[in-house]
């Protein structure tokens, strides 16, 4: 397929996708400049000085949907709507009927509340995903040597311990290689291990918006959303 068919159909697609967003609940009276941010809201966050703005729902067909493209379409729309973040409601996949629902409740934290949830995120953490979907082929990789698997929807949680580096590689001696280090304050980091795919610099393609493509082939990319990352955690299973 030639490149610039199989561009189109990709966008294609994913214009199409946004159909799949709905309001389900939302507050009319409030009257918010658009958001910038859809931040994960941690469970040891005090919630109680976030403003509710909707209740949303994206859903797709289990074989097309993809937990990435699923939250930038909601924070999309949240962000239209003033919501700067998010605490999950509901996720399901629904096989009879061929659907996958992903519905958040969205917010408006104060920049200082936002602070604050950011700063109850683990430190020095690694988090590395492997194939979403369960029936995904497994991922081998090495940790320091040592031999490791990820089955299909699932992930590895990995602690950076201070004086010690760990270098997780895939593919082997002509594969990628990345080496991590205790840092003191260190954000929590995320791998996907999967295979090819795309990277969005900040939202999903819509009607007057065209943001940066680009493609990676799918050794070892990292994901530099970490509400993104945090949401895969919720929806994912941790695995050994």
């Amino acid at each position: 397929m030639r490149p610039l068919l199989f561009l189109f159909l990709i966008l294609t697609g994913l214009s199409g996708f946004s159909q799949g967003v709905t309001v389900i609940k939302k507050d009319g009276s409030l009257k918010l400049p658009e958001g910038k941010k859809y931040a994960f809201i941690e469970p040891t966050t005090d919630t109680s000085s976030l403003i509710f703005v909707a209740t949303l729902r994206c859903r797709d067909r289990i074989r097309s949907s993809n937990i990435e493209n699923m939250y930038f379409f909601l924070r999309e729309k949240a962000n239209n709507l003033g919501a700067n973040c998010y605490i999950l409601r509901h996720f399901k996949i629904d096989e009879i009927n061929d659907e996958v629902n992903l519905i958040l409740d969205s917010y408006f934290a104060t920049d200082s509340l936002l602070a604050l949830n950011s700063s109850n995120h683990e430190d020095n953490i690694v988090f590395l995903f492997g194939e979403e979907k369960e029936n995904g082929k497994a991922i081998v990789y090495t940790i320091n040597g040592v031999i490791k698997e990820i089955k299909g929807g699932t992930f590895h949680k990995i602690e950076l311990r201070e004086g010690e580096e760990i270098r997780i590689n895939k593919g082997g001696s002509t594969g990628a290689i990345i080496a991590l280090n205790w840092q003191p304050d260190k954000k929590p980091v995320f791998y996907s291990l999967s295979g090819f795919g795309i990277n969005m610099t900040e939202q999903p393609v819509t009607m007057g918006y065209n943001p940066k493509i680009t493609f990676h082939s799918g050794a070892i990319n990292k994901i530099g959303n970490i509400s993104l990352g945090y949401l895969m955690t919720l929806l994912l299973k941790q695995g050994e």
